[in-house]
């Protein structure tokens, strides 16, 4: 039994940092997003888009 909890403690050790760095690697990337997004903005907000052809209501 004992070598069994042992087993099981350092599965959960490994799972842990497995699952750690995951989240690093995502909050990375998260950050790597948002940065990449406030250097591609522009002045101001984007355009609407050109009215359809017809003009008719939903």
């Amino acid at each position: 039994m004992v070598i069994d909890h042992a087993s099981a403690r350092a599965f959960l050790r490994l799972t842990s940092e497995s699952l750690r760095d995951a989240a690093m690697e995502l909050d990375d990337h998260l950050g790597f997003q948002l940065f990449l997004a406030t250097l591609t903005r522009q002045g101001g907000p984007p355009a609407p888009p050109p009215p359809r052809a017809g003009g008719g209501n939903r």
